[in-house]
């Protein structure tokens, strides 16, 4: 007989050979002895984890037919691929013999394959049938994206999530067909198969497959890793070592290694932040670990890399595996992510996380909780003509990140502006920035925003939060129009501050274009290297109202215009740039 690949050969037969989904294989099993199936089914999940495979076992279990039976001898089980029949033509020849008696089995069962491909027009001809199907018919839907189908066949069907397969699940069950098959294997090289599948099991059975082909009928390390293209433990932990400390050649030399090796990119990418996962779950969840790089090994490369450096490279390795798939010079990524890496510890920001006493020179009475915000010809006045600081005080970063309840009796001056913005604002933030600060700031965002009215809310939609320190965040526009728009709002900048005070976020705010914070970011790390930064506090470089202030002191009243009242509408209206008066 010709050979069978392994994913055909040992594809369940019954529920009891179906692994690692549990709940829906008994779900299903009492369903079927109770006699209380439904007429429409959707099973979704990842490839490989087995919703056609449960169709089958279902179309047959509702019937009565033996497992053992070849499907293509059963008339009653009708199976249809929606990625090659998606038009409404293709589905209506399959409906057409809806209303018609099975031949043989008590239930004539449709079975459609990645139902998501179907055209609009052919959910709508199947969703006439799934509104009144005849009661001896039952449909069953495959698909791997959900969100695809509309919400009205949704609605008519009962939904199963398969889950992906546990990778010990997976390594039991590959032992399990090695056995039978009479091939020596090693433990390792089935945990690596395990992990490159990504809990699909007829992805492990068909790299299986390759790694028997390419070893002769033996499963060892070397063969998986050359077949899977990952990369050795020891060659990994030798990479990680070396980008934690910043030793950029050496990474570099190492990463030159691996690739000589013939190792995928892609691969590469995925084991990196495999092994940075089991980094920082070694001191905190050490029984979840994967990798079988030594717990002491992990434990030593923890104490040099932090969560938040973590968090950080797993960021830029996300983003490099994006960049990955649209490109050919995938060696040259692999480098830019080495350098980004390896440079990471040498601008990674000092950790402030303990609370640090700092001296802070208060030259707006805005800064000030207890006093009443100054009116605008005291700012300015205090601008012109400084004198003595209002007051200096001794504050812990801690204190300064709580919000401030107001004082009884106050009344603040909601058209006095609130943020800051320019070079020497963004350079304040980006001293004490804090990698945990942005991001409960960008997880709160979307929520943050949601309680504005729609004007406001449109206006922080295209803003976005680039970087945080425990006391003031910098939100970048992407357009400057909207930007100047921010910039004058009072109303939104005192709702926003509202806004992150309630959920106790940094308050003090830098706003700025995109295209500025990039080449403000770009200037402060060009700065840092060269030793040339030199520190500011963000509550001595004043706020946008302040500026204003000095800008229009001087302004006299502006000029009567002789010109008809007809004229200047048309030029308010439509712009002087286009309007030309005609004698």
């Amino acid at each position: 007989m010709a050979y069978q690949a392994l994913y055909r050969v040992y594809r369940p037969r019954t529920f009891d050979d179906m692994v690692g989904q549990e709940v829906i294989t008994q779900t299903l099993r009492n369903a079927i002895e109770t006699r209380q199936t439904g007429h429409a089914y959707l099973f979704s999940g990842p490839r490989g984890t087995g919703k056609t495979s449960a169709a089958k076992i279902f179309a047959r279990e509702i019937n009565g037919i033996d497992p053992k039976t070849d499907d293509s001898q059963i008339p009653d089980i009708v199976e249809f691929d929606a990625a090659s029949n998606s038009r409404v033509e293709d589905i209506r020849d399959i409906l057409s013999n809806v209303d018609y008696a099975p031949i043989e089995a008590e239930f004539k069962v449709y079975i459609i394959d990645e139902v998501h491909m179907l055209s609009n027009s052919a959910f709508n001809a199947l969703l006439k049938t799934l509104e009144e199907p005849p009661e001896n018919v039952k449909f069953i839907l495959a698909t791997t994206e959900p969100q695809k189908v509309p919400v009205t066949i949704l609605s008519r069907t009962q939904r199963f999530e398969f889950k992906r397969i546990d990778s010990l699940v997976i390594q039991t069950r590959l032992a399990d067909i090695l056995k039978k098959q009479q091939i020596k294997y090693e433990d390792d090289a089935l945990r690596i198969i395990a992990n490159v599948a990504e809990g699909g099991m007829r992805d492990a059975l068909s790299i299986l497959d390759q790694v028997i082909a390419f070893g002769t009928d033996n499963v060892t390390v070397d063969n998986a890793l050359q077949v899977t293209g990952s990369t050795t433990t020891t060659e990994l932990l030798a990479y990680v070592k070396a980008i934690s400390v910043g030793d950029t050649p050496k990474s570099l030399q190492i990463l030159h290694d691996i690739l000589i090796e013939g190792k995928d990119a892609q691969r590469f990418v995925v084991d990196i932040l495999g092994l940075l996962r089991d980094v920082m779950l070694v001191n905190i969840a050490p029984e979840l670990i994967k990798s079988t790089v030594q717990l002491t090994a992990l434990q030593l490369l923890s104490k040099k890399l932090s969560i938040a450096r973590i968090e950080q490279m797993m960021l830029t390795l996300d983003d490099i595996q994006r960049q990955l798939m649209q490109t050919v010079q995938s060696d040259v990524y692999l480098e830019l992510l080495t350098v980004k890496l390896s440079m990471a510890a040498e601008i990674e920001p000092v950790d402030t996380t303990t609370p640090i006493s700092v001296k802070t020179t208060v030259t707006s009475k805005k800064e000030i909780p207890e006093k009443s915000a100054p009116s605008k010809s005291m700012v300015v006045e205090e601008i012109i003509n400084p004198g003595p600081a209002v007051s200096e005080q001794e504050v812990s970063l801690e204190q300064r990140a709580m919000p401030v309840a107001p004082v009884s009796g106050r009344q603040e001056d909601e058209t006095n502006l609130l943020v800051r913005t320019g070079q020497q604002a963004v350079f304040a933030v980006l001293q004490t920035a804090k990698r945990e600060s942005l991001s409960r700031t960008k997880n709160e965002w979307a929520a943050l925003i949601a309680r504005f009215d729609v004007a406001q809310q449109a206006m922080l939609t295209i803003a976005e939060p680039v970087a945080a320190s425990e006391v003031a965040v910098v939100l970048a526009f992407d357009y400057p129009a909207l930007l100047e728009q921010a910039l004058d709002d009072a109303e939104m900048q005192h709702n926003l501050d509202s806004a992150l005070r309630e959920r106790n976020l940094p308050t003090l705010m830098v706003f700025i274009s995109q295209d500025d914070w990039q080449q403000e970011r770009a200037a402060y790390v060009t700065q840092l290297k060269s030793g040339a930064i030199q520190r500011i506090d963000l509550t001595e470089v004043p706020l946008v109202s302040s500026q204003k202030a000095v800008a229009g002191i001087e302004k006299s009243a502006p000029v009567a215009t002789t010109e008809p009242a007809v004229v200047a509408e048309a030029k308010k209206m439509f712009g002087s740039d286009l309007v030309t008066v005609v004698d």
